[in-house]
Formats: structure tokens, C-alpha cells, sequence
């Protein structure tokens, strides 16, 4: 998949869960089921094809999915305990989840949590701190904006998104590696 094209559609399971489920404003239980149903099939495609390639996955990416993949595999399993769980977290709970993937890859991969690869570990250990931290920041104010979708999930997903390509990009600045570098551009034809 070309990287560009990957770039856009990161988050497309998610931005297609929220706008089926807001399509028509304040969706109510069989919509918000639709929704989750629908974005978690889209999600474990997305994960077909994204895990595959060589270079890791977005951390983020992924974490979004297993959020949508929960919900939905909770609607499919009737586990109204566990929706009633994210009923009350709200969008926090997308955030819960990308806390735990984020510290799951910082402490268990090499790639870490901002998914650099060929970088030494300990550039890649403080990059991921600091988008650990973020992504703590970007729970509170998921909290803190509860209800409100821009400012309790949007807001705070293009920011963490944004951030994780700045710190890659400069892992990779820093580094030299090409392994990871999605934003070398690539040579004219007859430049050679």
C-alpha cells in the first residue's frame, strides 16, 4: 500500500464509526450497534491488510481498531456488561485503549510506541514517553469534554496523530535511518 494512501486512511474504521452512527445527530441504541458492528468488520480488514507489511503499524491505528473491534465483538456476543462499560466511559474509553497499546508497544517492542524501526531503543523509549504522555492528556480531556465528539475524541485524535509523525519524523532526522522515513521524498524520473 502506497504511504500516502495508508496516511489517509489510517482511521478510516473509525471515521466511518462515527459518521454511521452520527449520521442523522444523537444515534440511539440499534444505531450505535449498527455502527460498532459495521466499523469492527472494517477494522479487522484493515488489520488483514496493514499487520502484514514490514514496516510496524501505527500504534495508534491499531489501538483505534481494538476499541472498535471490543464494541463490536460485544454487540455480536451480547456482553451488556461490557457495553454498559463503555456507555459510561465515552470517549475515554478510545483513549483507555490507546494507553494500554501505547504502553504494551513502549515496554514490549522495539518499535515502540511512536513505531519506528532500525532507530536505537532509547530515542524510540523517550519518543514514546512522550506520546504516552499525550495520549494521557488527551484522556483527560476526554474527560473533561465528555459528550462534546470534536473536543473529547477529534481534537485530541488529529493531535496525537500529528504528534506521532512529528516524532517519527524526527527519530528518523536524528538517526538517519530510511527504513521508517514515510516522508523522503522520492527521486524524479530521469533525475537518476
Amino acid at each position: 500500500m502506497p504511504r500516502w494512501l495508508f496516511a489517509l486512511v489510517q482511521f478510516l474504521p473509525l471515521s466511518l464509526f462515527a459518521s454511521y452512527a452520527f449520521w442523522h445527530g444523537a444515534p440511539d441504541e440499534a444505531r450505535w450497534q449498527q455502527a460498532f458492528q459495521l466499523a469492527s468488520v472494517a477494522a479487522l480488514a484493515q488489520l488483514a491488510i496493514v499487520l502484514p507489511q514490514r514496516r510496524p503499524a501505527s500504534r495508534l491505528m491499531l489501538a483505534a481498531n481494538l476499541y472498535l473491534m471490543l464494541g463490536g465483538l460485544a454487540f455480536f456476543t451480547h456482553q451488556w456488561w461490557f457495553l454498559r462499560l463503555y456507555d459510561s466511559l465515552r470517549e475515554s474509553a478510545l483513549f483507555i485503549s490507546m494507553l494500554a497499546v501505547g504502553v504494551v508497544a513502549t515496554v514490549g517492542s522495539r518499535a515502540g510506541y511512536v513505531a519506528a524501526c532500525s532507530v536505537p531503543r532509547g530515542p524510540v523509549v523517550r519518543a514514546s514517553a512522550w506520546l504516552l504522555a499525550a495520549t494521557a492528556v488527551a484522556l483527560v480531556a476526554s474527560v473533561v469534554s465528555r459528550g462534546d465528539r470534536y473536543m473529547a475524541a477529534v481534537y485530541p485524535i488529529i493531535g496525537l496523530a500529528v504528534l506521532q509523525r512529528v516524532l517519527l519524523y524526527r527519530l528518523v532526522q536524528q538517526h538517519g535511518t530510511a527504513a521508517n522515513n514515510s516522508f523522503k521524498p522520492k527521486p524524479l524520473r530521469g533525475s537518476d
